[in-house]
């Protein structure tokens, strides 16, 4: 089964090591499997069928949205991450792992407790600084 796989060590451009967000080991990079149920089936320019559509404007802001989180956590260590808890208290630009959304980091803060974090999926609104 391919899971969801952070690289952490890449020689020459190529990945090496690796921790899988599941269960949180780390171990060699494999590639993904090939063949057998869900294997990507590629296919060449002449039987790729038809062009795709136009980027709409919601969709061109999404990827924007997406690149940006990419270049703020993809390649940061897993050191450099602070785990989520509501008693701890975040700065902007801060990385932020937090078991149910994943990576993020922080967008900002405002004087009412609430620290809005941009995770892979969207941005989220939770509370910080409680006791």
């Amino acid at each position: 089964m391919d899971l969801g796989h952070r690289i952490v060590a890449l020689v020459e451009g190529v990945p090496k090591r690796v921790v899988c967000q599941t269960c949180d080991s780390t171990h060699n990079y494999r590639a993904p499997k090939t063949g057998g149920k869900g294997a990507v089936k590629r296919t060449t320019k002449a039987s790729a069928g038809p062009k795709p559509k136009r980027e709409t404007a919601a969709s061109k802001a999404e990827s924007e949205r997406v690149k940006e989180w990419e270049q703020k956590v993809a390649g940061a260590a897993e050191t450099a991450f602070r785990r989520y808890a509501i008693d701890v208290t975040f700065a902007e630009g801060e990385l932020v792992l937090h078991r149910k959304f994943g990576e993020g980091y922080v967008v900002e803060v405002d004087d009412e407790g609430k620290v809005y974090i941009m995770f892979r999926d969207q941005m989220r609104t939770l509370v910080h600084g409680r006791k």
